[in-house]
């Protein structure tokens, strides 16, 4: 099978919010074939059609992040037809506007999506990376470390050798929390604290991958960026920005940042944060 040399840029849940726009942004500017992926494939289709309503090419290839099968499903296709990934923005998110405090079930499925999806990505569609590749975790400010309550977890998350299991028992403590009641849900992040707690941990994954790719010799970048608060239908419509503008700083990362910004907290206007403070 011929492989298209062309660069490839992959946007899970791209097909509506945040997503959607930073495929479009891709298409415009990005020299390469830009995939749109989504969970729902009828819905993925129709957010393609809109696209190329308006003159844009994404192509589109179904992704359930949260099924190790599909991930791979995908991997297979860019191996088959292409060199590797250039750019892998991880959009994919839920939240339930409405609950405030989750039950334990719903609790670990935003955190199976969130969060733990990261694990099987980096798994499976890493090693497609190409030597430059730059990754976008879509974070928010809710993903900063001061969302936290436990003093253990403040120090721990901060290490500079901090490692994927500590953030995996991070993750699991809150889990417990959540199985335990309502006191205990609130106890490690207050409200919509299982939304809290997956992106702290994504964020916190963002920096331990980073010193991992430093580690191995490689100059892939990854960073994670928190759009502003964007009128999606996750957020019901409330919000500060549009979907456009929520893309903003993730095309930013993907198309103008140097290269040489890796394991950063970026701010939907662009600029570097402390994540800790």
């Amino acid at each position: 099978m011929y492989k298209m040399e062309t660069k490839v840029a992959i946007v899970t849940g791209g097909n509506r919010g945040i997503g959607f726009e930073i495929v479009k942004g891709l298409c415009q500017k990005f020299d390469g074939a830009v995939y749109l992926t989504a969970r729902n494939e009828e819905r993925g289709r129709q957010a393609v059609k809109k696209l190329q309503d308006i003159g844009l090419k994404p192509l589109f290839h179904i992704l359930d992040v949260t099924c190790e099968k599909s991930i791979q499903d995908l991997a297979a296709h860019i191996s088959t037809h292409h060199s590797g990934i250039d750019v892998l923005v991880n959009n994919a998110g839920i939240l339930d506007f409405d609950k405030s405090i989750s039950s334990h079930e719903d609790a670990k499925k935003l955190i199976d999506t969130n969060f733990m999806s990261l694990l099987t990505i980096s798994k499976i569609l890493y090693p497609l990376l190409s030597n430059t590749a730059r990754i976008i975790n879509i974070s928010s400010d809710w993903g900063l470390l001061s969302n936290i309550r436990k003093q253990i977890w403040l120090d721990t998350l901060v290490k500079e050798d901090l490692t994927v299991e500590e953030i995996l028992a991070f993750v699991n403590e809150f889990l417990l929390a959540a199985k335990n009641g309502r006191s205990s849900f609130v106890s490690i992040a207050g409200h919509f604290g299982d939304y809290k707690v997956s992106k702290v941990a994504m964020s916190a994954l963002t920096f331990v991958q980073q010193r991992q790719f430093i580690a191995q010799g490689k100059d892939v970048s990854i960073n994670c960026v928190h759009p502003g608060f964007v009128m999606t239908d996750m957020t019901k419509g409330m919000g500060d920005f549009t979907p456009e503008r929520g893309a903003r700083a993730p095309l930013y990362l993907a198309l103008e940042a140097p290269q040489s910004l890796k394991g950063a907290f970026i701010w939907h206007d662009c600029h570097h944060v402390n994540w800790d403070d």
